[in-house]
């Protein structure tokens, strides 16, 4: 694994100490926020092992999509899962109604574990 991708790959893996230090606390909206990160910030070092970059969350998806789930290098699973917690994290972070249950929490916590994981996997 080249240095800058390990240094995202570690940055991935501060984001899900973080999930889990919150979903302690039952800050579940945070939990739910620090696991999508966790896992897009993993997509941004698949990215760049495939010297691919996207600026934004929505091409990031695009081309993890592309590069990673069409060719499958990983499981069309991996595609839903980030689908799932990026839409997770926005209604968590922009609806002021957003109501995220222990429950939901802990499910995107065990699969941003999961996502991370793997992600690693292949970058060995």
């Amino acid at each position: 694994m080249n240095p800058e991708v390990h240094k995202i790959i570690k940055k991935a893996e501060e984001f899900y100490d973080d999930a889990k230090y919150l979903f302690q606390g039952k800050r579940f909206e945070a939990t739910v926020n620090r696991c999508y990160y966790a896992m897009f910030t993993a997509v941004q070092a698949l990215l760049l092992s495939k010297n691919a970059f996207s600026k934004t969350h929505h091409g990031a998806q695009i081309k993890f999509n592309e590069l990673f789930i069409k060719t499958e290098l990983l499981p069309i699973e991996f595609g839903k899962l980030l689908n799932e917690a990026f839409e997770k994290r926005q209604f968590g972070d922009y609806d002021v109604d957003a109501d995220i249950s222990e429950s939901d929490a802990l499910k995107l916590l065990e699969n941003a574990r999961m996502f991370l994981d793997r992600i690693k996997l292949f970058l060995v």
